[in-house]
């Protein structure tokens, strides 16, 4: 079953809009670099979402790339599930408006290019609530 096809993945995204995502950006405990990660907060449903591991909902964020009233929502909710992107959403963390008209429209094809070159390689890391890529 498909992220699309699924009722839970479904109602995690349902609610889902840029108004009302919030992040956190903080050091990586795991490293010792100063490198941020981003860490989603709310909607309950979004940090449920960014939390659980399930590959499909990748192609799902993408998709919602594509919809301006969530495409934000979807970038720091990717960002946050591959730490790919970060510094973008951290940058534009404080104006989101911005980041559509500058970067949105480019947004989708990026992260589909991006993810249809490693999905084969993304596994879920529990302990840090990330998909990494294995070599």
């Amino acid at each position: 079953m498909s992220g699309a096809e699924d009722p839970q993945v479904a109602r995690r995204l349902a609610g889902v809009g840029t108004h009302d995502v919030e992040f956190a950006s903080m050091r990586d405990p795991s490293r010792a670099s100063l490198e941020r990660r981003i860490v989603v907060t709310a909607p309950p449903e979004l940090a449920e979402l960014t939390a659980a591991g399930d590959v499909r909902v990748l192609d799902e964020l993408v998709e919602l790339l594509g919809e301006p009233e969530r495409a934000w929502a979807a970038e720091v909710a990717l960002s946050a599930m591959t730490r790919h992107d970060e510094k973008t959403v951290e940058s534009f963390g404080r104006s989101p408006e911005d980041w559509l008209e500058a970067l949105g429209p480019s947004a989708q094809s990026g992260w589909r290019e991006w993810l249809d070159l490693r999905r084969d390689q993304l596994v879920w890391d529990p302990e840090n609530r990330m998909f990494v890529e294995r070599r």
